[in-house]
């Protein structure tokens, strides 16, 4: 897999491109555990601002913490 597709490290600043890593799959919370974007932020992505988009990809980075941290 190349860099292009991995999502920002926790460290880095959160930029508005796609945290998709084309790992799909959607758990019952209708997020995915490949990117943690919500199947809506999925769908409205290509409408979206940038300021949109850095803001959704710093809720996915939220979940993947906390994700990680219950085990």
């Amino acid at each position: 897999m190349n860099e292009e597709n991995q999502p920002p490290e926790p460290s880095s600043p959160v930029t508005s491109q796609s945290p998709c890593i084309d790992r799909c799959a959607i758990d019952a919370s209708q997020t995915c555990l490949g990117c943690f974007r919500t199947l809506d932020e999925i769908a409205r992505w290509s409408l979206m601002t940038e300021d949109e988009r850095r803001i959704t990809n710093g809720r996915c980075r939220q979940r993947r913490s906390s994700k990680r941290g219950r085990g």
